[in-house]
């Protein structure tokens, strides 16, 4: 249900200039509409991504196999991810309208541009990148340790 929200806005997007997409952005609004009201999704979209994820992965019969057993943790590791980098660029963007620069009582780095601070928000969406990843590995080797106490 999680890759729902996030397909929601991603297909959204790319279905405005792809034919492609807006089959899977139509399955992913049904399917937030009806999580919000407490309705199951029963349009497998979830299912959808999963497959079609893993069967790309297939060239590494290991990556895959690990990609399809967590699926849940790793759509809520980019769901994460994807909201974090959103609230900044959000921050961001807003900083730069009022402070004229991304972060305030420091200079734009990329000053050319009209204060366009692109450099500074790839510098901290690639931190939080890192840092949901790192929380991935940690919770896969915790719950490896976990399995071999047993």
């Amino acid at each position: 249900m999680v890759v729902c929200i996030v397909a929601l806005l991603v297909f959204a997007v790319l279905s405005i200039w792809s034919a492609k997409y807006r089959v899977l952005a139509k399955e992913a609004f049904r399917c937030v509409t009806r999580m919000v009201t407490f309705r199951p999704c029963d349009v497998h979209l979830e299912t959808k991504i999963k497959t079609k994820v893993t069967s790309k992965l297939m060239f590494l019969p290991a990556l895959a196999r690990f990609f399809y057993k967590h699926f849940k943790i790793i759509s809520w590791a980019f769901t994460i991810s994807f909201f974090a980098s959103l609230a900044y660029s959000v921050y961001s963007i807003y900083n730069l309208i009022v402070f004229g620069s991304c972060t305030p009582g420091e200079p734009c780095v990329i000053t050319s541009f009209e204060g366009l601070c692109i450099l500074v928000i790839e510098q901290y969406l690639a931190y939080a990148i890192v840092a949901v990843l790192a929380i991935v590995l940690i919770y896969f080797l915790i719950k490896s340790m976990m399995k071999k106490k047993k």
